[in-house]
């Protein structure tokens, strides 16, 4: 949409001449005051996303040219680039909004599922019903014995007839009162519910709970990979020690490589919204992708050898796993005890 630029000279905002479209003191552009709300609107999203020309020309090397953008950066080629932090908070709020969608999807699949399960019974469980009602009727059975046998030796001994029959014992008893095996479980059982062996116990015994706690586990990866962001760059800045880097230096860089993680894994969640019965081999191509660009860009950045570089790409797999284990381990006790 064209844009309207005042015929005055003068900045609204500092009061410094205006030869051009912007202020050269404070950057402002020198557009009419009044506009009409379409154009207001088109031009305040398009300046919140900068929707331009500079948005594309991030995003397509992002995906298509490993350590490109970092490059740019450093060499002082930023303008006709977005903002690193920028690109990732656009790239981010895309990714989560698609992320909980599919997560939300998987579990109103997963509370279908569990909500046909509760109204039906299976093959085994009926069989299994049949044994407790027939073990049921043989204990009353035996109960009933037990009586007519004691009723029996009543008799004879009231005839005054002695009789050394033994009774047997009640059936599911020891002879003795069973009244001292009975053990006060009341308190004993609070504290087990609340213990994590419990809650464990009743996910891993249930698949539908265990794939709810699945699905809820998942959908934590995105915020706690917020966190790990600076964790990547520390974690360059020790494995590439020899290089005269500043940490900042790795930090853009880290930005620029979950920017792309975050727009790859929203391709593939689209994707595999297409193509759902192709989801093992999409996971395994988004796998085989990422490594390969990871290894590309760091290849590209510090110019190491191709063995060095992977022998990097190893370190650096292998620390990072180590703290995403960590930090996932802290989030799935967080998950057991918020079910």
């Amino acid at each position: 949409m064209k844009k309207h630029y005042r015929v005055d000279q003068n900045c609204l905002n500092c009061g410094v001449t205006v030869t051009d479209k912007f202020c050269p003191n404070c950057g402002q552009e020198n557009l009419e005051l009044r506009e009409d709300f379409l154009h207001l609107v088109l031009h305040s999203v398009g300046h919140y996303f900068h929707f331009e020309s500079k948005f594309f020309n991030s995003l397509v090397p992002l995906f298509t040219k490993p350590g490109y953008l970092t490059k740019e950066y450093f060499a002082g080629r930023r303008a006709s680039h977005l903002n690193p932090i920028s690109l990732y908070i656009f790239i981010s709020i895309l990714f989560f909004f698609l992320f909980t969608l599919n997560s939300n999807s998987k579990k109103k699949d997963i509370i279908k599922e569990q909500a046909a399960e509760e109204n039906t019974i299976t093959k085994a469980e009926a069989e299994q019903l049949k044994t407790v009602v027939g073990n049921a009727i043989s204990q009353k059975a035996g109960e009933q014995t037990y009586a007519m046998l004691g009723q029996a030796q009543a008799i004879s001994d009231a005839a005054g007839k002695p009789r050394e029959a033994a009774v047997p014992a009640k059936p599911g008893g020891t002879g003795e009162d069973d009244s001292m095996n009975i053990t006060v479980f009341g308190s004993k059982d609070n504290v087990v519910s609340n213990s994590l062996q419990t809650k464990i116990r009743t996910v891993m015994d249930d698949d539908l709970k265990r794939e709810l706690f699945k699905n809820k586990l998942v959908s934590h990866l995105p915020k706690m990979m917020f966190i790990l962001l600076p964790l990547f760059a520390l974690i360059l800045k020790l494995v590439s020690y020899r290089s005269k880097k500043y940490y900042v230096e790795h930090l853009i860089y880290s930005i620029h490589v979950h920017s792309f993680l975050f727009l790859f894994g929203a391709v593939l969640i689209v994707l595999d919204w297409i193509l759902p019965f192709f989801s093992d081999w999409i996971e395994l191509f988004g796998l085989v992708v990422i490594f390969w660009y990871i290894y590309r860009s760091m290849r590209n950045i510090y110019r190491s050898s191709r063995w060095r570089t992977i022998y990097k790409f190893f370190l650096l797999a292998f620390a990072y796993s180590f703290l995403m284990l960590l930090s996932g381990t802290i989030v799935a006790l967080a998950t057991l005890y918020t079910m």
